[in-house]
């Protein structure tokens, strides 16, 4: 009976054993590698190492990192500082980058271990800071020229974006031109009446007042044959010109959508002009003049031919 428990235990403690063998070389199977010589020992913790495939591959070196060393069969485990420059170590663990790794494991065996201390004895103090600072300016040179990839593709966004500039204020300039010239055209019509909407400095609001008097031109052309109605937006010559052409467009516009709103047609407005800073009526020297050239200015037209009949 006692020998029956006995082949119970030794089968279930089997069992144990090869469940565990079975779980660390399925995590071992899972685990990344990487396989070559330590080029560079960086003051972060971590090793530059010349993989066998050629790439270099920045291997960050924890303090929950195990480094063991290789004799045969044996195994010892070592500290971090074993690991110098001219070292084939195998790191197991996973890549958290193209170039960047993160070691769970690190192993390498005592002979390579050896060869590397007296090829890295070899070198004196001097020779080791000079190689450390040579790598230093190389890591510089590869920021630097990071660097002056990103400013040269600022650089030319900025051209870009002044080309974009430019060329809206040309359109601006050139439409303002043929309103300016389609306005000055209007010969065959007289003037019936006229009102002026003053704006905030920067602004496109119009006041409750002021959209009363919107309103009350509106009312009063539905009862003139032949009418148009004129609107030319301005803005005081205070800050930079394709602000104000602008703001004088939109003024313009703010004045059109409040006459269509009382039921004036489009057909009836001549096309509105955003004026800019010409046509100033005041001095920029105060605020009251700036006041005063901030307006958009609605003329009640009648066609000549219409009001002779």
């Amino acid at each position: 009976m006692q020998t029956r428990s006995v082949r119970s235990c030794v089968v279930l403690a089997s069992i144990l054993a090869a469940g565990l063998a079975w779980s660390t070389i399925a995590k071992a199977d899972n685990d990344e590698h990487v396989r070559g010589v330590i080029s560079a020992h960086g003051d972060d913790g971590t090793v530059t190492v010349r993989s066998d495939n050629g790439a270099e591959v920045v291997v960050a070196v924890r303090d929950f990192t195990r480094v063991v060393q290789r004799d045969g069969a044996r195994e010892r485990r070592v500290s971090l500082s074993a690991l110098v420059p001219g070292l084939r170590i195998d790191a197991r663990g996973s890549y958290q980058g193209p170039h960047q790794f993160s070691a769970e494991r690190v192993t390498f065996k005592r002979t390579d271990a050896k060869m590397a201390q007296a090829i890295y004895g070899g070198v004196d103090p001097t020779d080791r800071r000079s190689l450390e600072n040579q790598r230093r300016i190389e890591e510089n040179t590869r920021t630097i020229e990071r660097q002056e990839q990103t400013l040269a593709r600022q650089t030319q966004q900025i051209a870009a974006n002044n080309e974009q500039i430019q060329a809206n204020d040309a359109k601006m300039v050139a439409t303002t031109g043929a309103l300016a010239t389609r306005i000055t055209n209007l010969d065959d019509y007289k003037v019936i009446t006229s009102t002026t909407v003053y704006f905030p400095n920067g602004s496109a609001a119009i006041a409750q007042k002021y959209r009363a008097q919107i309103g009350d031109l509106a009312a009063k052309a539905k009862g003139v044959n032949g009418y148009a109605i004129q609107i030319q937006g301005y803005a005081s010559a205070v800050g930079s010109n394709a602000l104000n052409q602008r703001l004088s467009k939109q003024r313009a516009d703010a004045v059109t959508a409040i006459l269509q709103q009382h039921g004036v047609e489009l057909t009836n407005i001549v096309v509105p002009a955003a004026m800019g800073t010409t046509g100033q009526v005041a001095s920029n020297k105060t605020a009251r003049g700036q006041a005063e050239n901030r307006r958009t200015v609605l003329t009640l037209l009648q066609n000549k031919g219409i009001s002779e009949r």
